[in-house]
């Protein structure tokens, strides 16, 4: 009975872990791109780098919201 427990509580904690690394790459990936609309009128060097810092970070999230998250609750219904 408790290896049953184990196994469903290390689900549980992966499958959050997973979603709250997701949701937290998506809000730095949404911030390194306000960040870039803030600065396009001055320092357009630093605008692109935040620019693409965003991108990177919503790319990150994807990734991990398709290859790790979406299986484990796929695999839970």
């Amino acid at each position: 009975m408790y290896e049953l427990l184990m196994e469903l509580g290390t689900e549980a904690l992966a499958v959050v872990a997973y979603a709250v690394g997701t949701l937290a790459l998506s809000l730095l990936g949404l911030v390194a791109e306000y960040n870039s609309l803030q600065h396009g009128g001055g320092d357009a060097l630093l605008a692109g780098w935040f620019a693409v810092m965003g991108v990177v970070a919503f790319a990150f999230a994807v990734q991990l919201g398709r290859r790790r998250l979406l299986p484990r609750i796929a695999a839970d219904s």
